[in-house]
């Protein structure tokens, strides 16, 4: 999490990571967007409820969740961790996470992807301004009703995805509590970083400070990370920091 102090820039290193890491960007879209109470706010939610469904749509994502998890829960078993009462707590909110997963595999979120209303917004919204309330009458007296309605709607709809939530977000907090970090500098404006082959990397973490206005690029594989530095012009392109030194934090993140 960027602070005051660090900017930090967040690199999945496998296909499984980045569906974590988007999920979690989502999830916060959705629940910023459903705290508020306007009703654009509200209407940009139903959006951010799209966003979701599609991307919890595949049919082997909670399977996933729970095998990964259950690794988690097996790394400990053989750390003795119960033995540790704060390992001990968090090995049960593992196993509640994992039961928790599993009583959802049954659960779909097909009634809310066959809402009718849902439908009509979804196909509207394909087209620039359809969503006006001459397009849609009804969903403009839905964002007359009162917040706290519109709200309890929406929180509704997503309710049959907060397993997945759940799960997600506990196994970003492993992996990220899990970073090996180092002081480090980029010679001008770039960065080769021997991987350890015995280290799986999932995720890594590059923090700047605050006030930086250059960019990260990563790219990796199992033996080597390559981080590139840029700033944008006046435009927003990309432009490599060729005579600068940036100092930075580099963190790797590994699931174990």
């Amino acid at each position: 999490m960027s602070t005051a102090e660090h900017l930090l820039y967040e690199f999945p290193c496998n296909e499984k990571i980045r569906t974590y890491l988007r999920l979690e960007a989502l999830f916060q879209r959705f629940d910023w967007f459903c705290e508020q109470t306007s009703a654009i706010a509200h209407q940009a939610g139903i959006s951010a409820l799209f966003d979701l469904l599609d991307a919890t749509a595949r049919s082997d994502l909670r399977h996933e969740l729970i095998q990964e998890l259950e690794r988690q829960r097996q790394r400990l078993i053989a750390k003795n961790a119960s033995a540790d009462p704060d390992m001990a707590a968090h090995l049960a909110e593992i196993g509640a996470a994992i039961q928790a997963v599993s009583d959802s595999v049954g659960r779909t979120t097909q009634s809310v992807r066959e809402n009718q209303w849902l439908q009509i917004i979804r196909t509207r919204q394909s087209i620039a301004g359809g969503t006006c309330e001459f397009d849609l009458p009804q969903m403009h007296l839905w964002m007359n009703t009162a917040p706290e309605i519109r709200r309890r709607e929406l929180q509704s709809y997503v309710s049959t995805l907060e397993p997945i939530r759940t799960g997600t977000m506990l196994l970003l907090r492993i992996f990220r509590a899990n970073s090996h970090c180092q002081s480090l500098t980029a010679v001008n404006g770039t960065y080769q970083f021997s991987m350890n082959r015995n280290q799986n990397c999932a995720l890594v973490q590059i923090w700047l400070p605050a006030d930086s206005t250059v960019v990260p690029e990563v790219s990796a594989n199992k033996y080597m990370l390559w981080i590139r530095f840029s700033r944008p012009d006046e435009n927003h392109k990309l432009h490599l920091a060729r005579t600068e030194e940036i100092p930075f934090r580099l963190g790797l993140c590994t699931p174990s």
